[in-house]
């Protein structure tokens, strides 16, 4: 993972999971249209947006898929901005989508066992370097066209988590356990030239 904070980028950054989806058959669903979140989903992000509402918002840039769409609505009900749709937060691509995230599902699919050889890169799906690459391309114009303000970003588990990293320049894998976010976590992260000066995590604790 190479890419880093934008140069010398001053701003208060709230990088937000969406909540939790409506999936009962446990599929990894990556970027499979159709999702949207279940009720304890619309109450996490519910309890994100308490959490931000007295924040002084001045952009809302969001995933285009349904469950950050409708996260990040849920938050822009407490501000006076208009949500902006960003493809460069989507999901991370994922050669595993449409299977079981259950262990016996998993070993039934011989075709995606391959994937796992190397967990650095990943090599199941896109690179973190190029999730990171885009993640930090669409927080730098987020916060020019924030005029001052501070930033939401709604996106998905792995951008977000490498998108926490890159800010913060830390270069160590993604997915290790101690790189959160659950879902509707607000992981706040203030910038002064590019340097994290102040780190917080929110849990919607739902």
């Amino acid at each position: 993972m190479t890419a880093t904070a934008p140069r010398a980028l001053t701003a208060t950054v709230h990088l937000v999971r969406h909540g939790e989806v409506e999936n009962p058959k446990g599929i990894v669903y990556g970027r499979l249209p159709g999702y949207h979140l279940s009720l304890r989903g619309k109450e996490q992000a519910a309890r994100a947006a308490q959490r931000l509402a007295s924040a002084p918002v001045g952009a809302i840039w969001a995933s285009p898929l349904e469950r950050a769409q409708e996260t990040a609505a849920i938050i822009a009900e407490h501000h006076v901005v208009e949500v902006v749709t960003d493809a460069r937060l989507t999901e991370s691509e994922n050669s595993f989508e449409g299977a079981t995230r259950s262990l016996a599902g998993f070993l039934r699919s011989p075709r995606h066992w391959w994937g796992l050889r190397n967990p650095l890169r990943p090599t199941w799906g896109e690179s973190f370097s190029d999730v990171a690459a885009r993640m930090m391309a669409a927080v730098g114009e987020a916060v020019e066209s924030a005029a001052g303000g501070e930033v939401v970003i709604v996106s998905h588990q792995t951008p977000v988590r490498v998108a926490r990293l890159a800010l913060a320049r830390r270069r160590v894998p993604p997915w290790l356990p101690q790189v959160r976010p659950t879902t509707g976590s607000v992981t706040t992260l203030v910038l002064e030239r590019g340097v994290v000066v102040s780190a917080t995590y929110f849990e919607p604790g739902v």
